[in-house]
């Protein structure tokens, strides 16, 4: 009888060990080679202050869920979670950085273990007078922004 059960919860062992382990290291999403977190860019700026905003739907004002070209707002979690291009952040009009910029912070490609793409889509006037000093990434509600990760949270900024 005990050698039964044994074998029951091996087999079940191994079960949930080939659901939890990917056949061929290729089905998973995330990145484990240290290396290809690494940002592309020309120019790296630091200590700058990451904070969130995020689309408010019920908005009459469209300037509330679209970006400056009034497309759509794509947030880190729909990026996360394979449903988006890129995820859509906000810098100091100022810097007039041409739209759709390419952007990345390192920290958050070691957080999430995988690269994040991101795009310069967006500003505002709270944003105004920043310069490189702050970035506002789209995140899907109110309680995501409060996630230590993109809430003031000090990063670098590759360009």
């Amino acid at each position: 009888m005990l050698s039964l059960h044994l074998g029951l919860r091996l087999t079940l062992i191994g079960m949930t060990l080939d659901i939890l382990l990917p056949v061929g290291g290729k089905e998973h999403n995330y990145i484990f080679d240290a290396s290809e977190l690494d940002c592309p860019g020309n120019v790296t700026y630091g200590p700058i202050t990451l904070t969130a905003y995020h689309p408010l739907f019920d908005s009459e004002r469209k300037r509330d869920y679209l970006d400056i070209e009034n497309r759509k707002l794509y947030t880190l979690q729909e990026y996360l979670d394979n449903r988006a291009p890129y995820v859509t952040v906000g810098m100091d009009p100022d810097l007039r950085l041409p739209y759709g910029k390419e952007a990345c912070i390192p920290e958050l490609n070691r957080h999430f273990r995988r690269a994040v793409r991101l795009q310069v889509r967006d500003t505002h006037e709270d944003l105004r007078g920043g310069g490189y000093r702050r970035v506002d990434i789209c995140v899907r509600t109110q309680e995501d922004s409060y996630d230590d990760i993109v809430n003031l949270l000090q990063v670098t900024l590759v360009l």
